[in-house]
C-alpha cells in the first residue's frame, strides 16, 4: 500500500524503490552505451561493436530466463513422466524426447523465419514492436513488484496499463523509425534485412504518433489521478515531436536506439538480481549461475574472432544482429509470460530463493 515500508529495504516505500530502480537502470544503460560512443565516435564503425556487446549481454539474459529460476516439475506417484503429459506429447517420448522435439521445432521455426525475412521484411518490424512492448511491460510490472518476491505478477489487463504500454511502445518505434529515416544508408549497420537506413516511413510514423497521442488522451479521461494524468500528458507531448528532426539533431542512429532499448531491459533485471543476491535466502551459487549464463554467449563471440575472418564475420552477422536476436527474444517473452501466469495459479507458492526469474 502507498507509504508502506518495502520489506528488506528499511526506510524505503515501494514508490521510492521503483524510482530508484528506474534511475539506476537508466544510469547503467547510458553508461554502457556512452562507453561505446566514446570508443567509436563514428556511427558506421560503432554499429558492429555495439551489436556484438549489447546482444552478448542480451543472449545471456535469454539463457538465464530459460535455465534459471524455474521451479522443478513435480513427479506424482504412479506417473514417472509428468512433463510430456503436460505438454500433450505422447508418453513414449519421455521428458528428454519431448525436450529434443521442442528444440527441433524451435530450430525449424527459426529457419522458416530467416527464409521469410528477405521476402517479408516487415516481420522483423513486428518482432521489434513485440520486443519493445515486452520491455515496457516488464518496466511497468517491476514498478509494482513486492520487494519480498522474486517473480513478476501476471500481465495486467486493465485499460490504463494497456494504454500506457502501447503508447510508450509506439513512441519507441517512432524514434527507431525516425532514426532509420534520418540516417544515410552508408552510415548505419545492416541489422535489418530489407529495412535499410534512409527508408521513407513518414506515413507510418505519423500514424504511430497519432496513436500514441490518442492513448494519452484516453489516460486523461478522468481527473484526480496524478500518475495516470502525467503519463497521458507525457504521451501527448512526446508524440508532438518530429522524430526525424530529433534524431538528426542528436545524431541517433537505429543501432543506438535499439541498443538503448535493449540495455534498459537488461540493466533493470541486473538491478533486481543484485537485490536478490543480497538476501539471506540467496543460494551460494546464485552469482556464479548469473555469470555462467552470460559467459556462454561471450565465449561464442570470442570464438568468432579466433577463426578466419570470413566465417567469423558470417557467424557474428548470423547471431549478433537485431533480426536473429528478436526472434529468440519473442520466444523468451512468450516463455516468461506463460511462467508468470502458471506461477500465479498456484495459491500460496513460496517466493523463489534461487535463480533469477527473467522476463
Amino acid at each position: 500500500m502507498p507509504g508502506a515500508r518495502a520489506r528488506g529495504f528499511p526506510g524505503r516505500s515501494p514508490i521510492s524503490l521503483s524510482l530508484r530502480r528506474r534511475l539506476l537502470a537508466l544510469a547503467g544503460t547510458l553508461a554502457i552505451w556512452g562507453g561505446f560512443v566514446l570508443l567509436f565516435p563514428e556511427a558506421q564503425r560503432r554499429a558492429p561493436w555495439l551489436y556484438a556487446g549489447v546482444l552478448t549481454l542480451g543472449y545471456g539474459h535469454l539463457i538465464g530466463g530459460a535455465l534459471l529460476g524455474r521451479s522443478p516439475l513435480p513427479r506424482p506417484s504412479g506417473n514417472p513422466w509428468p512433463w510430456p503429459r503436460r505438454v500433450a506429447f505422447p508418453r513414449c517420448f519421455g521428458p528428454h524426447g519431448a525436450r529434443v522435439l521442442a528444440v527441433l521445432g524451435l530450430a525449424l521455426l527459426y529457419l522458416s523465419y530467416a527464409s521469410a525475412l528477405p521476402r517479408w521484411p516487415w516481420l522483423v518490424g513486428l518482432l521489434l514492436a513485440l520486443a519493445t512492448a515486452h520491455t515496457v511491460e516488464n518496466d511497468l510490472a517491476l514498478a509494482v513488484l513486492d520487494p519480498g518476491r522474486g517473480r513478476l505478477p501476471p500481465m495486467a489487463l486493465d485499460g490504463d496499463t494497456w494504454a500506457t504500454l502501447l503508447g510508450i511502445t509506439a513512441l519507441v518505434l517512432v524514434i527507431a523509425g525516425g532514426a532509420l529515416a534520418s540516417t544515410p544508408p552508408a552510415v548505419a549497420g545492416d541489422g535489418f534485412p530489407g529495412i535499410a537506413p534512409g527508408i521513407r516511413n513518414g506515413p507510418g510514423l505519423l500514424a504511430l504518433r497519432a496513436f500514441a497521442a490518442g492513448l494519452g488522451i484516453f489516460l486523461l479521461r478522468a481527473p484526480g489521478q496524478g500518475a495516470r494524468e502525467g503519463t497521458g500528458l507525457a504521451l501527448i507531448a512526446a508524440s508532438a515531436i518530429d522524430p526525424v528532426w530529433l534524431c538528426t539533431r542528436t545524431g541517433l542512429t537505429f543501432d543506438d536506439v535499439f541498443a538503448l532499448s535493449t540495455l534498459y531491459h537488461l540493466t533493470s533485471w541486473w538491478i533486481l538480481s543484485l537485490e536478490k543476491s543480497r538476501r539471506l535466502s540467496a543460494p551460494r551459487a546464485f552469482q556464479a549461475e548469473l555469470l555462467g549464463v552470460h559467459a556462454l554467449p561471450a565465449l561464442f563471440l570470442g570464438t568468432t574472432f579466433l577463426i578466419p575472418e570470413s566465417p567469423g564475420s558470417a557467424l557474428r552477422a548470423a547471431f549478433f544482429s537485431p533480426a536473429p536476436y528478436l526472434f529468440w527474444s519473442l520466444i523468451h517473452a512468450l516463455q516468461t509470460a506463460a511462467a508468470r501466469h502458471g506461477a500465479s495459479a498456484k495459491a500460496g507458492e513460496p517466493d523463489l530463493a534461487s535463480g533469477t526469474h527473467h522476463s
